[in-house]
C-alpha cells in the first residue's frame, strides 16, 4: 500500500473512532438542561448515525458493507439499552433506536450499490493532487 494511502486509511478509521466516541458520550453523560424542540433530537440521532454509517462505508469493500451498517445499528441499539440500565439521567427511546436505523439505513443506501470503499477514491485524488 502506498505510505499516503496508509496514512489517510488511518485517518479515516481514526475519524470513525473519533465519531463513535462522540456519540457514545453523547448518549450516556447527563443530558443538557435545555430540550430540543420540534424533533430536533431524532434529527441529531438521525444525522450522527448516517454520518458514521457512511464514513465507515468509505474504508470498507462493498462486499463488507453490512458489517458496517450492522455494527453502526448495534451501536445505536446497545447505547439505548446502557441509557436503560446503566444510567440513572438516560432512559431508552424506541424513537430514538428508528432515527439511528434510518440514519444508518440512508447511508446504506448511499454507499450501496458498488460505491463502498469511496475514501480510496479520495485517497487517490490526494495522492494525485499532493505529488511530491
Amino acid at each position: 500500500m502506498n505510505p499516503a494511502h496508509s496514512a489517510l486509511r488511518r485517518a479515516w478509521q481514526g475519524l470513525v473512532v473519533l465519531l463513535v466516541v462522540v456519540i457514545t458520550a453523547g448518549s450516556l453523560l447527563p443530558m443538557p438542561s435545555v430540550a430540543l424542540a420540534g424533533g430536533m433530537d431524532k434529527f441529531q440521532h438521525f444525522l450522527a448515525y448516517f454520518l458514521l454509517a457512511l464514513l465507515g462505508s468509505g474504508i470498507v469493500q462493498p462486499a463488507r458493507l453490512w458489517i458496517v451498517m450492522a455494527r453502526c445499528f448495534a451501536l445505536g441499539l446497545g447505547i439505548e439499552l446502557l441509557q436503560a440500565i446503566a444510567t440513572e439521567h438516560r432512559s431508552a427511546d424506541g424513537g430514538d433506536v428508528i432515527a439511528n436505523a434510518l440514519g444508518v439505513a440512508a447511508a446504506w443506501a448511499v454507499a450501496g450499490g458498488g460505491r463502498a470503499g469511496w475514501a480510496r477514491h479520495v485517497e487517490d485524488w490526494f495522492a494525485r493532487r499532493f505529488r511530491s
